[in-house]
């Protein structure tokens, strides 16, 4: 096969152009003013202050890249990571060599201060390299003087032991505490700007979504549909994308969130696009199933059967939550409610012994609903689990997923002679009222065949 197939890529490029004429048009230069940050750091300020805290201290990188852009405005963390500390005197930033090279770019808006250190070799006491601003450097000049304690704001799973070793050697183990859950409250509730940014976001996505389907043929490489995904996210002025652009086919369905690769895709593939972009910062998110079929005759009974199934689940999912919403329930009820649904829906399925299936609800992959923001779904706190805990904010962003796998736990448990389809939209709660912010129906099958 040769490497590139001009008259292909030709056609495939007047379809995109014709899915751009199309697109929302919205300023693609606008950013969140300074008074956001001003409130978001008044807000953690306060909650610091309650908690008998002088400094909180949060940590950022490549991939889990929110906490500190949430208070700098530096949602352009590139190579090399980056920590922030908050205090009486301000938000300062604990940068690295780099990073705090990069962070200029958009951090102004924030106020902020930045200090350039070895981030790297921040718990290296004597052997510090010397000439270099040190972390402790930063840390005070939040506080205004050395503090007496210091809350760590970014998750345990994520901060660096050597932060940590650093900041304990600094104030005492005893004085170092972990309040990155009220942090991360603190986030959950969208602002109106966030909640703009992200719906943005989102209709980006289905501009992505669209396209990609439209081109979408045999012979293909999963690599070739998501490279326009990314020149439309690009073109509509995504800087970043909120995770790879997703196109899996055949067993690569079973990566259920993989990446694309370089897999041919054959005709009458099942095929998952994902499409993810950020507006800010802040991201959007689509991700759908369709069969990679000329029209909807070539469609296979058992793929009918089960994604409207999944249509069914999606559509109950968003009632549900619209119940929550307005009847003020506790948001583990969403969870419980979509495990009770798939469940009862078991008898129509069977599994590859040809018996019904136990526990059906295992099947549907994870928690429906998953919080959003800064990252796409790495948000460490707000995902309606069964076990979640309290009321909601008043108003959120969030993913809402419905699926439908063949393995449990591992790909050599399969449980049913299927691959995987899900459909997943971006949300938003706004006070009373819940809006799904993706414009594209459910079943987009109809945008598959042009390509061909």
């Amino acid at each position: 096969m040769k490497m590139f197939q001009s008259a292909k890529w030709r056609k495939q490029a007047q379809i995109v152009e014709s899915v751009l004429s199309a697109a929302p048009s919205f300023d693609k230069e606008y950013r969140l003013p300074p008074e956001e940050f001003a409130r978001r750091q008044k807000n953690v300020w306060a909650m610091l202050q309650r908690e008998g805290f002088d400094c909180g201290v949060v940590y950022s990188d490549e991939h889990y890249c929110g906490d500190v852009p949430y208070l700098g405005g530096n949602n352009n963390i590139i190579v090399e990571p980056i920590a922030g500390v908050i205090g009486k005197d301000g938000f300062v930033f604990l940068a690295g060599l780099e990073s705090g090279i990069v962070c200029e770019q958009f951090s102004k808006r924030a106020n902020a201060k930045i200090f350039r250190t070895d981030i790297f070799k921040a718990d290296y006491g004597d052997a510090y390299p010397k000439g270099i601003l040190h972390p402790h450097e930063a840390i005070e000049a939040a506080c205004g003087g050395k503090p007496a304690n210091i809350a760590l704001l970014t998750t345990r799973a994520v901060l660096p032991l050597s932060l940590y070793n650093m900041v304990s050697a600094y104030v005492g183990a005893g004085n170092v505490k972990d309040l990155s859950k009220e942090y991360y409250a603190i986030k959950y509730n969208k602002s109106e700007l966030e909640l703009k940014l992200c719906e943005e976001a989102s209709l980006v996505t289905d501009v992505m979504l669209e396209g990609m389907l439209r081109v979408l043929s045999p012979g293909m490489y999963e690599t070739q549909v998501a490279a326009w995904g990314a020149l439309i996210a690009h073109e509509l002025g995504v800087e970043e994308l909120a995770y790879p652009t997703m196109v899996t086919s055949g067993r690569n369905n079973w990566t259920l969130v993989g990446k694309a690769s370089n897999r041919v895709i054959q005709e009458g593939d099942i095929v998952h696009i994902g499409a993810g972009a950020k507006r800010d910062g802040l991201a959007g998110s689509t991700r759908m199933s369709v069969q990679c079929v000329k029209d909807e005759s070539g469609l296979t009974a058992e793929y009918k059967k089960n994604m409207t199934f999944l249509e069914d689940a999606f559509t109950y999912s968003v009632d549900q939550f619209k119940e929550i919403v307005e009847k003020k329930l506790d948001g583990s009820e969403h969870e419980r409610a979509m495990i009770a649904y798939y469940n009862a829906r078991a008898g129509e399925f069977k599994g590859v012994d040809g018996k019904p299936i136990e526990n059906f609800a295992r099947l549907k992959g994870y928690a429906t609903m998953h919080n959003t923001g800064y990252t796409e779904c790495q948000e460490f706190y707000g995902a309606l689990t069964d076990d979640y805990e309290g009321k909601l904010p008043q108003k959120m962003a969030f993913m809402m997923d419905a699926g439908l796998q063949g393995f449990d736990k591992s790909w050599d448990d399969v449980v049913m002679d299927w691959e995987y389809i899900v459909l997943e939209k971006t949300l938003g709660k706004l006070g009373g009222d819940v809006r799904i912010f993706n414009k594209l129906p459910l079943n987009v099958q109809y945008l598959v065949g042009e390509g061909f």
